[in-house]
């Protein structure tokens, strides 16, 4: 078995004139495509570490999704460095006036 997680790649600043970074790093991470489907990417941090410090000047937006509802989350990589954030789900507390 295994955990899926489903990924996205955005380049939120800067361009090091490489075509197809989606390409490159599925192929550094060993798939035909990293981000077509979910996939069990358990090495994700090291290899977008590694390639982001191929491109120093680019900042990477890794977005995931994984199989429980509440595991969302974003990366930020530049020049091997990465910043994780957390998705906070919040529910509004009881308002009567919105009662209808």
């Amino acid at each position: 078995m295994g955990y899926y997680t489903r990924h996205e790649l955005e380049v939120v600043k800067g361009n090091d004139y490489v075509t197809d970074y989606k390409k490159e790093i599925s192929e550094l991470a060993g798939y035909n495509d990293c981000f077509d489907d979910s996939i069990k990417w358990y090495e994700h941090e090291k290899d977008m570490r590694e390639y982001s410090k191929k491109h120093p000047n680019v900042i990477f937006k890794l977005s995931g999704e994984g199989e429980e509802s509440t595991d969302i989350w974003v990366e930020y990589y530049q020049n091997g460095k990465m910043q994780r954030e957390k998705a906070k789900i919040v529910i509004g507390d009881f308002d009567d006036s919105k009662l209808s």
